[in-house]
């Protein structure tokens, strides 16, 4: 059996997912451990020209990053697109500082977890396009892991299409990871439980 991460513990992933595999999956007890991070630059200079980088025009409002955590708000589609709307929430790291979309270099991944281990201190809600071949993971194995800091059985993840989300309606997890491809699109959405 693979090792399992409890409290501020980070291990290998286990994952069944056929198209994007997490770096690391953090269970929580207590604090979400969130992976050390260095400001990327957000801006490019060409010929003592600064720009800042922008979405692609069917990126809605993605902000160019990678990853995203909090809850999907709902689901809708516009001129064959389909939508999430997300309610972004900030994580607390080892040292207790909160961490949002921007400062993330893996996958946020909270499961398991007893306490809240985010904020939302922007309530403000933002709307981005799921590629049409996104791939949706839920918890395949939520009565199997044990909480409150003891070593149960690793997440499990059941893969799903957007056309599977939209079929199971907005979920109402409050623990859901995104990636995002370099055009803005949203390519897995990853829903989550806690205890």
């Amino acid at each position: 059996m693979a090792p399992v991460a409890c409290g501020n513990d980070i291990s290998p992933a286990e994952n069944t997912s056929t198209t994007a595999s997490p770096t690391t999956v953090v269970v929580v007890t207590s604090v979400v451990t969130v992976p050390e991070t260095a400001a990327a630059p957000t801006t490019t200079a060409t010929s003592q020209t600064t720009t800042a980088a922008t979405a692609p025009q069917g990126a809605l409002d993605w902000d160019g990053v990678r990853y995203d955590f909090g809850k999907i708000a709902g689901l809708s589609s516009n001129e064959n697109q389909d939508l999430i709307t997300f309610d972004r929430y900030q994580l607390y790291d080892n040292n207790g500082d909160l961490q949002s979309a921007a400062d993330f270099t893996e996958e946020p991944i909270v499961v398991g977890n007893s306490d809240v281990p985010w904020v939302n201190e922007n309530p403000k809600e933002r709307t981005y396009v799921l590629h049409p071949e996104a791939e949706v993971l839920t918890l395949a194995n939520p009565g199997e892991l044990e909480c409150g800091g003891s070593a149960g059985d690793p997440p499990a993840w059941q893969s799903n299409t957007v056309e599977d989300l939209f079929t199971m309606g907005t979920p109402e997890s409050t623990q859901v990871s995104l990636m995002f491809n370099d055009d803005g699109l949203v390519t897995l959405v990853r829903i989550s439980e806690s205890c």
